[in-house]
């Protein structure tokens, strides 16, 4: 035994100075780099007929992990690519995930608070550097939207000249650097002869307007609530979809945090913990209403406070039942056209 472990230890040395070596000869460091960038090699092709979810962004402001960014929904077919709010590293998530930002279709707002938005200039980087985009971004959202995009293009102007002057203007067409804006309304606001994307207003007060978004593909169909409390008019549109992904809030932990921040001197944070709990879904009854409505599974995302740990996370996953399921990040499902199947990839 005492020989073994000795022919272990050695092993173990062995490969330590190995890295060592490797760490210290830029020869064998360049071979390694090549050796992992080919072995990455192409993405994966996206299933055909078959409507594709990722979750990009899960967490909501209040308490934030490395692993969790802020609210993001991909939402692609073989010859579609939209993405439903860009909350704060949702662009390196949507990079992670493989996706194919350099043809991404739009991107569709359900509200403008920053955790939802943030990252708008940054999707768009690879957009327009990869891919070679010679027209902007378009962004749907409520009234306002004009607004937020107009500042981000004036506030990455310097920028966009820079790179423009850098590579030339054949190489990063100028006009692909920007993002344009459309105001929507509630009903459908997208469509071609496969895929229709449908708004419709929610409720998170004072933050008004504010949707949700259903997406309809070969007969599935999907759900992104954006904010809101647990309201009606959600679930009606909601009716019989596959997969409705809905913000959720804790409220026994978020009352726990309230009265910890009183204790200890922070009474602005209380205020902002107390003041998030009335315009966010509770988890009570969020699954009653999903099998009200026919939803074939809940998905709850968004998650207020995100949770730094399995004690806080257990919150969520005793609101569902299966086949519900609290997101995270990187999670992957795929709804094959004409069929009830639900692939779930975990991250």
């Amino acid at each position: 035994m005492k020989k073994l472990v000795l022919v272990v230890s050695l092993l173990t040395a062995l490969g330590v100075i190995a890295g060592v070596v490797a760490l210290r000869s830029e020869t064998v460091a360049l071979a390694l780099i090549e050796r992992a960038l080919n072995a990455q090699g192409t993405p994966p092709a996206l299933p055909e007929e078959t409507l594709t979810v990722v979750v990009c962004g899960s967490a909501s402001p209040l308490g934030t992990q490395p692993d969790r960014a802020q609210a993001c929904i991909a939402v692609l077919t073989d010859q579609h690519f939209f993405v439903f709010d860009l909350g704060a590293g949702s662009a390196a998530r949507l990079s992670q995930a493989q996706l194919p930002t350099p043809r991404l279709t739009a991107v569709f707002l359900t509200h403008l608070h920053s955790d939802h938005m943030a990252d708008l200039p940054t999707v768009n980087l690879p957009r327009w550097a990869g891919g070679g985009a010679s027209e902007p971004l378009m962004i749907f959202g409520p009234a306002g939207v004009d607004s937020v995009v107009s500042g981000f293009n004036e506030a990455y102007r310097i920028d966009r000249g820079f790179r423009v002057a850098h590579h030339g203007a054949d190489f990063m067409p100028p006009a692909g650097g920007t993002l344009s804006s459309q105001v929507i309304e509630p009903g459908v606001v997208w469509s071609d002869e496969s895929l229709s994307i449908t708004a419709f207003t929610v409720d998170h007060d004072p933050i008004a307007p504010a949707y949700g978004y259903r997406v309809d593909y070969g007969g599935r169909s999907v759900v992104i609530s954006g904010d809101t409390v647990n309201t009606p008019v959600l679930w009606e549109a909601a009716a019989g979809a596959d997969l409705v992904f809905h913000d959720a809030l804790a409220l026994p932990v978020l009352e726990v945090m309230s009265q910890a921040a009183l204790s200890a001197g922070q009474p602005r944070l209380a205020k902002i913990v107390t003041d998030v709990m009335d315009y966010h879904a509770e988890l009570s009854g969020l699954q009653v209403s999903a099998d009200a409505a026919g939803v074939g599974r809940l998905v709850l995302y968004h998650l207020v406070p995100s949770p730094p740990n399995a004690l806080v996370k257990g919150f969520f996953d005793r609101a569902v039942t299966a086949p519900s399921l609290v997101a995270e990040d990187l999670m992957r499902f795929e709804l094959p056209a004409g069929s009830k199947t639900v692939r779930v990839q975990e991250p």
